[in-house]
């Protein structure tokens, strides 16, 4: 493919790449400022007063720009009509990435947009362009994806600690909330993250079930609704609130070496799964570069097609069956 010669369309298309790319920027700029904003309000004693006049200044910074606000309002709403705006935001906030949705679905779009007609003026390539619209513009989904599943992980992997820390303070004689600022003082991430905004919103006067629950929903993590909910039973009926903390962490660790122990039996099994999916494409594909005229009939004739066919479809059910006999739940 030649791109065209008019020095008029040619710059129209420059400009569009460089104006798309400045929203990238600003999105992303504006992110980084985010993140140290919260990252900084978390130790403060009144965090909501500090984050508030730094996301402020944000917002005002926005506001500096017309244009790129009146494309984020827009955005927005057709993200709303779509229904992608609450699913966007709910996977940034599982992710504690301070961007807002608008800005995150802009970001996007503008980069499935600039970089392909980036990569097509300098390649005059279509197929590169077709493979960087895939990249930038499916890519950033599954990146997100990625990172919301292994901030989960890890908060799962904390939690067991993280209540017998909560139960040997509440023997030491602290309260809940005592114990519980403790802990997000000394936590790592996830776990203190969500702690600390535990902290800060108890500390304006919402109360701690509401707050816990909200987390647990954010999260989306069983054990953690499990802790909460057997914190809200202890609540209202009384007893030993670090005992039964004890046992819920024992509980999940319990579990979580089942789950390993399931993993290792069942791993010829989904190593089979994998090489189904794997080997015959990938070996399909080899055969093709290396010799085309050998695999040219499997494509062009009719037999050939249908055989390709049967073959996908026996390797896609072949491979939902064996992973749902290795998917034990616990």
């Amino acid at each position: 493919m030649t791109l065209p010669t008019d020095p008029l369309v040619l710059a129209m298309l420059a400009g569009t790449v460089v104006a798309l790319g400045v929203i990238v920027v600003v999105v992303l700029s504006m992110s980084v400022d985010r993140k140290r904003a919260m990252a900084l309000q978390a130790p403060a004693a009144e965090p909501a007063r500090q984050g508030d006049r730094r996301t402020r200044r944000l917002d005002e910074a926005l506001a500096a720009s017309p244009a790129l606000r009146r494309a984020v309002e827009v955005t927005a709403n057709l993200a709303e009509r779509k229904g992608a705006l609450g699913s966007v935001e709910r996977m940034l906030r599982a992710a504690d990435i301070p961007v807002r949705p608008a800005e995150m679905i802009l970001a996007n779009v503008a980069a499935a947009i600039g970089a392909p007609a980036l990569v097509l003026l300098a390649t005059q390539s279509v197929p590169k362009a077709l493979f960087a619209f895939l990249l930038f513009g499916v890519g950033p989904f599954y990146v997100l994806r990625f990172v919301v599943k292994r901030r989960r992980k890890k908060f799962a992997n904390q939690l067991p600690d993280a209540l017998i820390t909560l139960a040997g303070s509440l023997r030491a004689g602290r309260s809940i909330g005592q114990a519980m600022e403790a802990l997000a003082k000394e936590a790592e991430a996830p776990m203190g993250r969500e702690l600390r905004k535990v902290v800060a919103e108890v500390r304006l006067g919402r109360p701690l079930n509401d707050t816990l629950a909200e987390v647990a929903e954010r999260i989306q993590s069983e054990d953690f609704r499990w802790a909460v909910l057997a914190m809200q039973i202890q609540a209202e009926v009384g007893g030993n609130l670090a005992e039964l903390l004890d046992q819920v962490a024992n509980t999940m660790r319990e579990r979580t070496r089942m789950k390993g122990e399931i993993k290792a039996l069942t791993a010829e099994g989904r190593a089979s799964a994998m090489m189904l999916v794997v080997m015959v494409p990938a070996l399909g594909g080899f055969m093709a570069l290396n010799n085309w005229d050998y695999m040219k009939p499997l494509f062009t004739t009719g037999i050939g097609q249908v055989l390709v066919g049967i073959c996908t479809v026996m390797i896609v059910g072949g491979y939902f069956w064996m992973n749902s006999m290795t998917k034990i739940e616990i």
